[in-house]
């Protein structure tokens, strides 16, 4: 007997969904935050690291800050904030508490950072995007595995499903991954970070509607991501087309914490690893 298909289209988030980024953006982030501390502000350096994947990865669940840049940019806002009596590495790694910034209000956001911690006139986004990129297009960028197996996507292709991204990555990125993994002929339709106007980031569903008009307004869709602001921007994409959302936790750091916050915003399908994620789509 053939298992009826649940969904006509799937949508994917790139990042540590189709393709593990922890080696990469997520260590970018970190290399970059520290760089920018050590040689654009002067903080003696540290042997001991200032941020771990985890810490990126609690930063980013505060919601608003799918894109990395932004997300240095708050790093560093959140940093400068910290009453230290040198400019010290060392000093900061004391008084990181990255965690009990989850207790205010969600999303936060580069707006939501700077109302929490101000402006500041040593951090600057552009130089933090220069910094970034270097480091990404000249090392971290090979760093980066494959999730989602071909034979998976060629599965939901062969049943009929269409295959969507929406993705906080620029276009030639996004392409590059792709195509370097050979799973861009999967692809049905796709909105990058650059067809998405600013205040249109995710959370909001922007992403998602204009990638739901491509494929089929029509259509049943499931959006598979790993992040809050993924599931955020599911449920409000809901009142506008038929959408369920699902809290992808293969590469997720604190497994039960993210768990507890999928739950906390009525994620409809929750995935641990990729054979649940196939159980759920195929």
């Amino acid at each position: 007997m053939t298992k009826r298909i649940l969904f006509d289209a799937v949508i994917f988030d790139i990042d540590n969904v189709l393709i593990d980024t922890r080696a990469s953006y997520t260590d970018c982030i970190i290399k970059t935050v520290t760089t920018y501390l050590e040689t654009i502000l002067k903080f003696q350096p540290s042997r001991k690291p200032l941020l771990s994947r985890k810490d990126v990865e609690t930063f980013k669940s505060l919601g608003g800050f799918n894109d990395d840049w932004d997300t240095c940019y708050g790093l560093l806002l959140y940093f400068l904030h910290q009453k230290i009596s040198r400019r010290k590495i060392g000093e900061l790694i004391k008084k990181k508490n990255i965690k009990s910034l989850s207790a205010a209000k969600k999303p936060f956001g580069v707006k939501g950072i700077e109302k929490r911690f101000g402006k500041h006139p040593e951090v600057d986004l552009k130089r933090i995007a220069d910094i970034f990129q270097r480091f990404y297009l000249s090392d971290f960028v090979w760093n980066e595995t494959l999730i989602i197996p071909e034979s998976f996507l060629r599965q939901l292709k062969k049943s009929g499903v269409k295959i969507g991204i929406v993705t906080g990555r620029n276009r030639e990125e996004a392409n590059f991954a792709l195509r370097r993994f050979q799973i861009d002929r999967f692809l049905d339709a796709m909105i990058t970070v650059d067809e998405t106007p600013t205040k249109f980031k995710k959370p909001h569903p922007y992403g998602l509607l204009k990638v739901a008009f491509l494929l089929g307004k029509n259509l049943n869709f499931i959006y598979v991501g790993d992040l809050p602001d993924d599931i955020l921007a599911a449920k409000e994409a809901k009142k506008r087309i038929r959408i369920s959302s699902c809290g992808f936790l293969k590469t997720s750091s604190q497994t039960r914490e993210m768990q507890r916050e999928f739950k906390k915003l009525k994620t409809d399908y929750i995935c641990k690893n990729v054979q649940e994620l196939k159980q759920l789509l195929c």
